[in-house]
């Protein structure tokens, strides 16, 4: 059974580069002295989809898995599957995959069209940008397969005594739409849960325990889709995903609608 534990996220944060999009360096590049192909696909969940979506097995190296093709056939596959991702950002942690649809800036004080979306929901609830949120979810999830195999959806689980949660929103919207069923009612925190934001990352872990995640039974055996509508540090997904490892799930994938623009935010 997967697991994740302080000791994971920790080793993944040491380790560059956090994200990966192709549209920014491309992971199928052409190497013409030599007259093959260069695969390098950086983290293990995007050699795993790699594989799963492409048939090709790729070597493990010092920079991430990588493959040289010659064969046409492959070459051709492998830059097909690129291009058919190139806008996503990928993104390493101790998820069987984990992505973001967009960064939430495109530079510094101008939002991207689903960075201002995730801005205006979350500040005024606006229903128009909840539902082009969901929609751009959707999307993700029907491209790509390890999402499309999933049972369920849940949404990173807010405190208890919060009135309205965009993640939750959106999942919601989600579920609709799929068909998952949505996990989010089963898998809530029982006590109240201060901002982590500023914390150093063993105390932020702490203070997230404290928390007294509780999940459902009805996870064991499933595939889930852990939403959120921001991707920060990655550490209050991965906390989530640990506990839905620990209740039976096999296999949890993160779809986030932002990726902040910076690494160092939230660290």
């Amino acid at each position: 059974m997967p697991s994740i534990n302080l000791k994971d996220v920790e080793k993944v944060r040491a380790l560059a580069p956090k994200r990966f999009r192709f549209a920014d360096v491309p992971a199928v590049r052409e190497h013409k002295e030599r007259g093959h192909h260069i695969v390098g696909l950086k983290f293990p969940s995007l050699q795993r989809l790699f594989l799963a979506e492409t048939g090709i097995v790729t070597l493990n190296g010092p920079y991430g898995p990588y493959k040289f093709l010659t064969d046409k056939g492959q070459i051709d596959a492998a830059l097909a599957w690129q291009d058919r991702y190139s806008s996503f950002i990928f993104l390493r942690d101790n998820l069987d995959c984990s992505m973001a649809l967009d960064f939430n800036l495109a530079e510094a004080g101008i939002y991207t069209p689903l960075g201002q979306a995730e801005h205006d929901a979350k500040e005024t609830h606006e229903s128009a940008a909840v539902k082009t949120l969901a929609a751009a979810c959707v999307s993700a999830i029907k491209k790509v397969s390890f999402y499309r195999g999933c049972d369920m959806v849940c949404a990173v689980p807010p405190s208890p005594n919060k009135r309205w949660d965009l993640p939750t929103e959106i999942t919601k919207l989600v579920a609709a739409k799929t068909g998952k069923s949505n996990l989010s009612p089963e898998v809530q925190f029982q006590k109240k849960k201060n901002s982590v934001k500023a914390l150093p990352l063993d105390q932020k872990w702490l203070a997230l325990e404290n928390a007294g995640l509780q999940v459902s039974a009805s996870v064991k055996g499933k595939k889930v889709i852990l939403i959120d509508d921001k991707y920060q540090s990655g550490t209050t997904a991965q906390f989530v995903a640990s506990r839905l490892y620990e209740a039976g799930a096999k296999e949890v994938h993160g779809l986030f609608c932002v990726k902040t623009w910076r690494d160092t935010d939230n660290q």
